[in-house]
């Protein structure tokens, strides 16, 4: 702020000094016994202001988002006998058909008779569970009962209904 107030009274010495040196016409003055040189005040050329560079914003590329695909499960193929009772009973219970396939074919290769330690049927029942849903349904408790298809695939359609997927944790997926 000083030095603009300075230069702003250098610069009303010099335009009056101009003033008188123009209205006498004379270039030379005395001042006080003195000679005075006239003053030369300097042009002032204006320069262009520099634009600014527009400096490139890099773009964003967007990273390709990988999208889950379902993992395929092949259609199971069965006997026409077990094809019937797959339908009937997904259809009665409301569950998925080839869900049930699957889950046969994982627990027994679609075999009625698999048996090992303690699991049976096409869906592996323990005999607790098989016990426990089978009063449940007001059905026969018998576990011999789990060697039939037919009352293995109502009864895993029935679980399956009420939201027990969670028995077969390895075919139920």
């Amino acid at each position: 702020m000083p030095g603009k107030k300075l230069l702003i009274i250098f610069l009303i010495i010099i335009l009056g000094t101009a003033v008188v040196f123009f209205r006498t016409g004379d270039t030379h003055q005395q001042v006080k016994g003195e000679e005075i040189s006239p003053v030369k005040v300097p042009t002032i050329t204006p320069t262009d202001t520099p634009t600014p560079t527009i400096t490139p914003i890099p773009t964003i590329t967007p990273t390709p988002t990988i999208i889950p695909s379902l993992t395929p499960h092949p259609i199971i193929i069965v006997s026409e006998d077990l094809e019937e009772l797959f339908s009937k009973y997904s259809s009665e219970y409301g569950v998925n058909e080839e869900l049930l396939k699957r889950i046969a074919d994982c627990e027994s290769s679609l075999n009625p008779d698999a048996e090992t330690k303690n699991y049976a049927g096409l869906f592996q029942f323990a005999q607790p569970i098989w016990i426990q849903t089978r009063n449940l349904m007001g059905r026969n408790p018998d576990t011999g009962l789990r060697l039939d298809a037919e009352e293995s695939i109502r009864t895993a359609a029935y679980l399956i209904a009420q939201g027990h997927l969670s028995l077969w944790p390895n075919c139920g997926k």
